[in-house]
């Protein structure tokens, strides 16, 4: 992980060593929550001196605030303060704000995309929003279209698009051959039926990388690590993708035949079959394909995406433990505005 130096001397303004700023840099990049195992783990030892000194430094500057984790275990401490956020350039970021109990951004989740994070400190990731979207339009080519996102609406009516709002890690690995990965981190519900909608909602943008992209499941449980294969397997396979086009196109047409009106040509069960799928098609990538469907009668995906056994993503199992280890692990200070590669630190070590 290359953290610009600039950054690590902003925060080190406000009074934090150089190892404090690393770690508050990345809690402040991925997750916003942590808790105090993961910056001894981070340092590499077992006495609570340095941990002591960083926590209240940061709820005597009020740059965090202190809460119950939600098993009442231990304490777990929020980094809100916009003044810090401002100082590394991400005064924006939606870590700030706490979550709501249910969301993707609920504290525990979060913590353990952190722990994620601290035990992969060896990859390059793409930090916000604007930088995944940049690289891959940019760098891989990427039709915007296929990028996962939401449509947020105000109370004036105004429209916001947010892609990857689940805020889930993106990482480029460069050995042995470059390739994007993606990360699901499943939360202490462990639903399959809510890691199937995020499959659906990324197997475009997945399947557009041609073979080069993978997706990692990563929980703290090992449990439902064979199902998510078999579906992650089901939902790419060819037969399953077929399928789905014939599904989509059918769609398309009920949704012509409403937009002329047409509904008495339609019987009960194409109405019913209507209304269902303008819920279940309401991204804009399927915006854009209905527009060419209208024109062309043929989906411009289906050519493009048909699933074979050389170009379906990568998937992998990732077990996190709770990030403690024995030695202490480094980040690259990358110093701006240089970006000579930098080589990368050693992967740490999991342990209960």
């Amino acid at each position: 992980m290359n953290i610009p130096i600039d950054r690590i001397n902003a925060l080190r303004t406000f009074g934090y060593t150089e190892r404090e700023a690393e770690f508050l840099y990345m809690v402040a990049t991925f997750s916003g929550f942590f808790v105090q195992r993961q910056f001894a783990g981070y340092l590499g030892i077992n006495g609570r001196g340095p941990i002591t000194d960083l926590i209240t430094k940061t709820l005597q500057k009020e740059h965090a605030r202190e809460y119950p984790a939600e098993n009442g275990s231990r304490k777990m401490y929020h980094l809100f303060s916009h003044s810090l956020y401002a100082a590394i350039g991400k005064e924006n970021s939606r870590n700030r704000k706490v979550g709501r109990y249910g969301l993707l951004d609920k504290p525990s989740i979060r913590i353990l995309t952190l722990d994620f994070v601290l035990a992969h400190t060896h990859e390059e990731y793409l930090e916000e929003e604007a930088d995944k979207v940049e690289y891959l339009t940019k760098q891989e080519g990427i039709s915007l279209d296929v990028i996962p996102g939401h449509t947020f609406v105000g109370k004036n009516g105004s429209q916001t698009r947010r892609n990857f709002i689940e805020r889930f890690p993106i990482f480029i690995s460069k050995s042995p051959n470059p390739s994007v990965g993606f990360t699901y981190i499943e939360d202490e519900i462990r639903s399959l039926q809510t890691f199937g909608s995020f499959l659906q909602r990324y197997r475009p943008l997945l399947q557009a990388g041609q073979g080069r992209y993978k997706l990692l499941f990563a929980s703290d449980s090992a449990l439902n690590f064979h199902a998510a294969e078999k579906l992650f397997r089901h939902v790419f396979s060819p037969d399953q993708h077929q399928r789905q086009m014939r599904q989509l196109k059918r769609f398309f047409w009920l949704r012509k035949m409403a937009e002329q009106k047409r509904f008495k040509e339609l019987a009960h069960r194409d109405l019913i079959e209507w209304q269902r799928g303008v819920r279940s098609y309401a991204a804009p990538e399927y915006e854009s394909q209905y527009e060419v469907w209208k024109k062309t009668g043929t989906l411009p995906e289906l050519a493009a995406s048909t699933a074979t056994e050389t170009n379906l993503p990568e998937f992998e199992t990732c077990l996190i433990s709770p990030y403690w280890v024995r030695t202490p692990i480094s980040v690259v200070v990358k110093a701006a505005p240089s970006t000579a590669p930098s080589n990368a630190p050693q992967q740490p070590a999991q342990g209960a």
